[in-house]
């Protein structure tokens, strides 16, 4: 691998917009900074693009590893408010902030650069950087992973032999044909007060968190309609959408953009602990009415989402997703979701201290409200975020409260059908990120 190396387009599109990958959870009990700051050390030296940096040159853009050059972590007091702040050129990669509240708690909070990786890779980070505080604080030998060394290819690169640029431009050309004729996604009305001309970073982060019972019942649910868990979520967003969209009834064109994780489908596939951008979207579209049911909608999403994954739409999504991020309103979703869940986050912190409420998200870059879904051993939580540059509080909180409404009928099948209707005991919170 080498320590320096001109960005893909994907991952200079990435660049310019700045968008961090947030993560974060609550302390309570001690938390050693100096050790934190160690371990953060250790974590860049192990990824040396964490402590990297990204600069504009002659060339285009350029990524080059800093050595020694690690990001140690902030302490402010209070919650921290720009945790989702854009990244800018000539900037560490890496932002680790602990925030010491009031109440006696901390939020730790990881945010990394978009263009050189992913909700896994933040994930898979977070948890590596808790196993290595925990052994500093209790004298143990902290565990590295495999060594990489120097900075990581690209997908892009790993994925340009499979499909050359002929092969894209060929299969890009029949997306647009199929696409002729059809009705454009309907799009979720935004502030007119904003409409892109808002606060210039951010999200209205509402989380919800379910119990181990919850999400058992959640599986059952998904078992009895005959889908995935996944397509589940998939349909009971794009429920809370059509809700939020018009009373009437009659089917309305909705199409939800699905993070696909391509690691596992390249060959060889990259590692769990690589830090690298490798997640893709997938446009999954379907006419949503207001009488539609969780499973039909769930099972429609299954079925498209499984020819699109067979026909490799994901894989060349990616290669032509640069022409996609030119401009932020030319996302074409109505809403996006991203299945973290996949990579479960074990924390694992010493024995005096306590975490709890994982969130993990990155802002949406244009009006596309998205679903992070995160799961650890004890729970799964459910984090929407809308983008404060297109949406203001009531509508962040009224989309929100769809969400949890469809996600209580879908969890407590003998209660109120009405989408606003109470939620299940669960423990549930709400943040809101400037």
């Amino acid at each position: 691998m080498d320590s320096s190396r001109l960005l893909t387009p994907v991952e200079a599109g990435l660049a310019r917009i700045g968008t961090p990958g947030v993560c974060g959870v609550t302390v309570r009990g001690r938390l050693d900074t100096d050790a934190l700051a160690r371990a953060v050390d250790l974590l860049c030296s192990w990824h040396p693009v964490l402590a990297g940096r990204i600069t504009a040159t002659a060339d285009g853009l350029r990524l080059t590893a800093a050595p020694n050059h690690s990001p140690g972590p902030r302490e402010v007091t209070g919650d921290a408010c720009d945790l989702d702040a854009p990244f800018t050129l000539d900037e560490p990669l890496l932002r680790v902030t602990v925030a010491h509240r009031p109440d006696g708690t901390h939020l730790l909070a990881f945010a990394v650069h978009h263009a050189v990786s992913d909700g896994m890779s933040a994930l898979t980070a977070m948890s590596r950087l808790w196993q290595t505080y925990t052994a500093l604080v209790t004298g143990g030998r902290p565990t590295p992973p495999p060594a990489d060394a120097g900075l990581p290819r690209s997908t892009e690169e790993l994925l340009a032999d499979r499909y050359p640029p002929h092969d894209t431009d060929a299969w890009l050309a029949r997306q647009v044909a199929a696409a002729a004729g059809q009705p454009a996604p309907v799009q979720l009305p935004v502030s007119t007060a904003l409409a892109g001309r808002g606060s210039p970073h951010g999200a209205h982060l509402h989380s919800t968190e379910l119990t181990g019972a919850d999400v058992v019942r959640l599986y059952r649910r998904a078992r009895e309609e005959n889908t995935t868990p996944a397509a589940l979520m998939c349909a009971l967003v794009m429920l809370a959408a059509r809700a939020r969209l018009a009373p009437e009834p009659g089917p309305l064109p909705l199409a939800l953009g699905c993070t696909v994780d391509l690691r596992s489908r390249l060959v060889p596939p990259i590692p769990r602990h690589r830090m690298v951008q490798a997640s893709s979207l997938v446009p999954v579209t379907a006419p949503v009415d207001t009488s539609d049911t969780l499973g039909a909608v769930a099972r429609t999403v299954a079925g498209r989402l499984a020819s699109a994954l067979a026909g490799a739409s994901a894989e060349r999504q990616l290669m032509v997703a640069s022409r996609m991020l030119s401009g932020a309103a030319s996302l074409p979703f109505t809403a996006m979701l991203s299945n973290l869940a996949i990579c479960p986050l074990r924390l694992s912190p010493p024995p005096d201290t306590a975490v709890s409420r994982l969130f993990a998200y990155a802002p949406p870059p244009g009006p596309g409200p998205t679903l992070f879904i995160t799961r650890t051993r004890e729970t799964m939580g459910l984090h929407l975020a809308t983008p404060r540059s297109w949406f203001d509080d009531a509508q962040a909180a009224g989309l929100a409260q769809a969400l949890t409404g469809r996600l209580a009928m879908a969890l407590v099948p003998h209660m109120s059908r009405d989408p606003a209707g109470p939620t299940p005991a669960r423990r549930r919170r709400a943040k809101e990120i400037p």
